[in-house]
Protein backbone atom coordinates (compact mmCIF):
# COMPACT_ATOMS: atom_id res chain seq x y z
CA UNK A 1 0.00 0.00 0.00
CA UNK A 2 1.25 3.46 -0.95
CA UNK A 3 -0.26 6.80 0.01
CA UNK A 4 0.73 10.42 0.50
CA UNK A 5 1.25 11.91 3.96
CA UNK A 6 2.67 15.38 4.65
CA UNK A 7 3.79 15.62 1.03
CA UNK A 8 5.76 12.37 1.06
CA UNK A 9 5.05 8.85 -0.12
CA UNK A 10 4.42 6.25 2.57
CA UNK A 11 4.68 2.52 2.07
CA UNK A 12 3.10 -0.10 4.30
CA UNK A 13 2.90 -3.79 3.50
CA UNK A 14 -0.62 -5.19 3.85
CA UNK A 15 0.53 -8.78 3.54
CA UNK A 16 -0.63 -8.81 -0.10
CA UNK A 17 -4.25 -8.56 0.98
CA UNK A 18 -6.79 -5.75 0.84
CA UNK A 19 -8.10 -4.48 4.14
CA UNK A 20 -11.56 -5.78 5.01
CA UNK A 21 -14.07 -3.63 6.82
CA UNK A 22 -14.70 -4.82 10.36
CA UNK A 23 -11.45 -6.74 10.78
CA UNK A 24 -9.09 -5.73 13.60
CA UNK A 25 -5.89 -3.87 12.71
CA UNK A 26 -2.31 -4.95 13.37
CA UNK A 27 0.41 -2.32 12.94
CA UNK A 28 3.98 -3.67 12.77
CA UNK A 29 6.86 -1.25 13.44
CA UNK A 30 10.47 -2.01 12.55
CA UNK A 31 13.67 -1.23 14.41
CA UNK A 32 16.63 1.06 13.75
CA UNK A 33 17.94 0.83 10.20
CA UNK A 34 15.33 -1.76 9.29
CA UNK A 35 12.09 -1.70 7.27
CA UNK A 36 8.84 -3.56 6.67
CA UNK A 37 10.91 -6.45 5.31
CA UNK A 38 11.70 -7.67 8.82
CA UNK A 39 7.98 -8.55 9.15
CA UNK A 40 7.74 -10.52 5.90
CA UNK A 41 6.81 -13.74 7.69
CA UNK A 42 4.26 -12.09 9.94
CA UNK A 43 2.46 -9.67 7.60
CA UNK A 44 1.20 -12.26 5.12
CA UNK A 45 0.34 -14.82 7.79
CA UNK A 46 -1.87 -12.43 9.74
CA UNK A 47 -3.31 -10.73 6.66
CA UNK A 48 -4.68 -14.13 5.66
CA UNK A 49 -5.63 -14.91 9.25
CA UNK A 50 -8.34 -12.36 9.87
CA UNK A 51 -6.45 -9.09 10.41
CA UNK A 52 -5.90 -5.87 8.50
CA UNK A 53 -2.11 -5.59 8.46
CA UNK A 54 0.16 -2.57 8.15
CA UNK A 55 3.90 -3.22 8.28
CA UNK A 56 5.17 0.31 7.83
CA UNK A 57 8.35 1.78 6.43
CA UNK A 58 9.18 4.84 8.51
CA UNK A 59 10.22 7.91 6.48
CA UNK A 60 13.60 7.47 4.72
CA UNK A 61 13.34 3.69 5.10
CA UNK A 62 13.01 1.45 2.05
CA UNK A 63 9.91 2.56 0.10
CA UNK A 64 8.86 5.54 2.25
CA UNK A 65 10.31 8.91 1.28
CA UNK A 66 11.03 11.99 3.35
CA UNK A 67 13.60 12.70 6.05
CA UNK A 68 14.27 10.24 8.83
CA UNK A 69 12.41 11.22 11.99
CA UNK A 70 14.76 12.42 14.69
CA UNK A 71 13.05 11.14 17.83
CA UNK A 72 10.94 8.25 19.03
CA UNK A 73 8.22 10.73 19.92
CA UNK A 74 8.20 12.06 16.35
CA UNK A 75 7.91 8.49 15.05
CA UNK A 76 4.94 7.93 17.37
CA UNK A 77 3.27 11.11 16.11
CA UNK A 78 3.83 9.90 12.54
CA UNK A 79 2.17 6.52 13.23
CA UNK A 80 -0.82 8.31 14.76
CA UNK A 81 -1.03 10.45 11.59
CA UNK A 82 -0.97 7.24 9.52
CA UNK A 83 -3.84 5.88 11.60
CA UNK A 84 -5.77 9.12 11.16
CA UNK A 85 -5.16 9.12 7.41
CA UNK A 86 -6.40 5.54 7.04
CA UNK A 87 -9.26 6.10 9.51
CA UNK A 88 -8.02 3.47 11.94
CA UNK A 89 -9.69 4.15 15.27
CA UNK A 90 -7.63 1.63 17.24
CA UNK A 91 -5.12 -1.15 16.60
CA UNK A 92 -2.86 -3.71 18.18
CA UNK A 93 0.73 -2.51 17.95
CA UNK A 94 3.70 -4.80 17.39
CA UNK A 95 7.15 -3.25 17.75
CA UNK A 96 10.58 -4.74 17.19
CA UNK A 97 13.55 -3.09 18.92
CA UNK A 98 13.20 0.67 18.30
CA UNK A 99 9.64 -0.06 17.17
CA UNK A 100 8.91 -1.12 20.74
CA UNK A 101 9.94 2.31 21.97
CA UNK A 102 7.55 3.82 19.43
CA UNK A 103 4.77 1.60 20.81
CA UNK A 104 5.45 2.99 24.28
CA UNK A 105 5.30 6.55 23.03
CA UNK A 106 2.04 5.93 21.14
CA UNK A 107 0.52 4.42 24.29
CA UNK A 108 1.53 7.57 26.16
CA UNK A 109 0.16 9.96 23.55
CA UNK A 110 -2.99 8.12 22.43
CA UNK A 111 -3.83 5.29 24.82
CA UNK A 112 -7.41 4.97 23.52
CA UNK A 113 -6.05 4.14 20.05
CA UNK A 114 -4.13 1.13 21.41
CA UNK A 115 -5.90 -2.20 21.97
CA UNK A 116 -2.89 -4.37 22.79
CA UNK A 117 0.90 -4.14 22.44
CA UNK A 118 3.41 -6.85 21.56
CA UNK A 119 7.02 -5.92 22.33
CA UNK A 120 9.58 -7.96 20.38
CA UNK A 121 13.28 -7.97 21.36
CA UNK A 122 13.03 -4.56 22.94
CA UNK A 123 13.06 -2.73 26.27
CA UNK A 124 11.83 0.47 27.89
CA UNK A 125 15.18 2.08 27.07
CA UNK A 126 17.78 1.08 24.50
CA UNK A 127 21.14 2.65 25.33
CA UNK A 128 23.27 3.03 22.21
CA UNK A 129 27.05 3.01 22.34
CA UNK A 130 28.50 6.41 21.37
CA UNK A 131 31.06 4.68 19.18
CA UNK A 132 28.32 2.94 17.18
CA UNK A 133 26.57 6.27 16.59
CA UNK A 134 29.86 7.87 15.55
CA UNK A 135 30.61 5.00 13.17
CA UNK A 136 27.12 5.21 11.67
CA UNK A 137 27.62 8.92 11.04
CA UNK A 138 31.05 8.62 9.43
CA UNK A 139 31.14 5.05 8.07
CA UNK A 140 27.53 3.97 7.78
CA UNK A 141 28.27 0.76 5.89
CA UNK A 142 30.61 -0.41 8.62
CA UNK A 143 27.91 0.23 11.21
CA UNK A 144 25.41 -1.72 9.12
CA UNK A 145 27.77 -4.70 8.95
CA UNK A 146 28.36 -4.64 12.70
CA UNK A 147 24.69 -4.36 13.55
CA UNK A 148 23.72 -7.14 11.15
CA UNK A 149 26.33 -9.42 12.67
CA UNK A 150 25.39 -8.60 16.25
CA UNK A 151 21.68 -8.70 15.54
CA UNK A 152 21.55 -12.29 14.31
CA UNK A 153 21.98 -15.30 16.57
CA UNK A 154 24.47 -18.14 15.94
CA UNK A 155 22.02 -20.34 14.03
CA UNK A 156 21.22 -17.55 11.56
CA UNK A 157 24.95 -17.09 10.88
CA UNK A 158 25.19 -20.74 9.87
CA UNK A 159 22.26 -20.69 7.43
CA UNK A 160 20.20 -22.72 9.90
CA UNK A 161 17.25 -20.40 9.68
CA UNK A 162 13.59 -20.13 8.89
CA UNK A 163 14.07 -19.65 5.13
CA UNK A 164 16.26 -22.52 3.86
CA UNK A 165 18.85 -21.50 1.29
CA UNK A 166 18.84 -17.82 2.22
CA UNK A 167 21.54 -15.96 4.07
CA UNK A 168 20.05 -13.95 6.91
CA UNK A 169 23.28 -11.93 7.06
CA UNK A 170 23.09 -11.09 3.35
CA UNK A 171 19.38 -10.33 3.54
CA UNK A 172 19.90 -8.07 6.55
CA UNK A 173 22.64 -6.07 4.87
CA UNK A 174 20.64 -5.69 1.67
CA UNK A 175 17.57 -4.51 3.59
CA UNK A 176 19.59 -1.81 5.38
CA UNK A 177 21.11 -0.67 2.09
CA UNK A 178 17.60 0.06 0.75
CA UNK A 179 17.19 2.90 3.24
CA UNK A 180 18.27 6.46 2.51
CA UNK A 181 21.76 7.47 3.59
CA UNK A 182 21.72 8.86 7.10
CA UNK A 183 18.65 6.95 8.26
CA UNK A 184 20.66 4.63 10.49
CA UNK A 185 22.51 7.22 12.61
CA UNK A 186 19.28 9.21 12.97
CA UNK A 187 17.52 6.08 14.25
CA UNK A 188 20.31 5.27 16.67
CA UNK A 189 20.28 8.79 18.12
CA UNK A 190 16.50 8.61 18.45
CA UNK A 191 16.82 5.40 20.47
CA UNK A 192 19.52 6.88 22.67
CA UNK A 193 17.40 9.95 23.36
CA UNK A 194 14.28 8.14 24.54
CA UNK A 195 14.28 8.25 28.33
CA UNK A 196 10.66 8.03 29.51
CA UNK A 197 9.98 4.38 28.72
CA UNK A 198 9.80 2.98 32.23
CA UNK A 199 7.45 5.70 33.45
CA UNK A 200 5.21 5.17 30.44
CA UNK A 201 5.27 1.37 30.81
CA UNK A 202 4.10 1.60 34.41
CA UNK A 203 0.97 3.45 33.28
CA UNK A 204 -0.06 1.16 30.40
CA UNK A 205 -3.34 -0.59 31.19
CA UNK A 206 -3.97 -2.57 28.01
CA UNK A 207 -2.80 -6.20 27.65
CA UNK A 208 0.82 -6.53 26.61
CA UNK A 209 3.26 -9.26 25.63
CA UNK A 210 7.07 -9.29 25.59
CA UNK A 211 8.92 -11.75 23.36
CA UNK A 212 12.62 -11.68 24.20
CA UNK A 213 15.71 -13.43 22.85
CA UNK A 214 18.18 -15.37 24.94
CA UNK A 215 21.10 -14.52 22.63
CA UNK A 216 20.23 -10.89 21.99
CA UNK A 217 23.39 -8.77 21.76
CA UNK A 218 21.62 -5.60 20.63
CA UNK A 219 19.07 -5.35 23.44
CA UNK A 220 20.21 -7.76 26.17
CA UNK A 221 17.43 -9.75 27.74
CA UNK A 222 17.92 -8.23 31.19
CA UNK A 223 16.65 -4.90 29.86
CA UNK A 224 13.64 -6.54 28.23
CA UNK A 225 12.77 -8.28 31.48
CA UNK A 226 12.74 -4.93 33.29
CA UNK A 227 10.10 -3.77 30.82
CA UNK A 228 8.13 -7.00 31.25
CA UNK A 229 8.21 -6.67 35.05
CA UNK A 230 6.93 -3.08 34.85
CA UNK A 231 3.95 -3.69 32.57
CA UNK A 232 0.67 -4.29 34.42
CA UNK A 233 -0.95 -7.00 32.25
CA UNK A 234 1.99 -8.69 30.58
CA UNK A 235 2.78 -12.12 29.21
CA UNK A 236 6.47 -12.96 28.81
CA UNK A 237 8.03 -15.40 26.34
CA UNK A 238 11.77 -16.06 25.96
CA UNK A 239 13.28 -17.70 22.87
CA UNK A 240 16.55 -18.97 24.27
CA UNK A 241 18.29 -19.71 20.96
CA UNK A 242 17.27 -16.61 19.01
CA UNK A 243 19.26 -13.46 18.47
CA UNK A 244 17.84 -9.95 18.30
CA UNK A 245 16.08 -10.38 14.96
CA UNK A 246 13.30 -12.62 16.26
CA UNK A 247 10.80 -11.95 13.42
CA UNK A 248 13.09 -13.62 10.86
CA UNK A 249 14.98 -15.99 13.15
CA UNK A 250 11.98 -17.54 14.89
CA UNK A 251 8.89 -16.62 12.85
CA UNK A 252 6.87 -19.73 13.61
CA UNK A 253 7.31 -19.30 17.33
CA UNK A 254 6.65 -15.56 17.22
CA UNK A 255 3.56 -16.01 15.06
CA UNK A 256 2.13 -18.55 17.49
CA UNK A 257 2.80 -16.27 20.44
CA UNK A 258 1.05 -13.46 18.61
CA UNK A 259 -1.95 -15.61 17.71
CA UNK A 260 -2.37 -16.74 21.31
CA UNK A 261 -2.00 -13.17 22.55
CA UNK A 262 -4.49 -11.75 20.06
CA UNK A 263 -7.10 -14.41 20.78
CA UNK A 264 -6.79 -14.25 24.58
Amino acid sequence: MKFQLDGHEVYASTGAREHIKGQPYLIFMHGAGSSHLVWSQQSRSFAYGGYNVLAVDFPAHNLSSGDALQSVEAQADWIIKVMDHLKIKAATLVGHSQGGLVCLSIADKASKRVEKIAFVATAAAIPVNDMLISTAESKENRAKSSMTSWGLGPDAHHFENSVPGFSQVGNGLRAMDLNLEGALPTDLKACAGFEDGMAIAAKIECPTMCVLAGKDKMTPIKFGKKLADTLQQNTLHVLLNSGHTIPVEAPLELNQFLRDFLSA
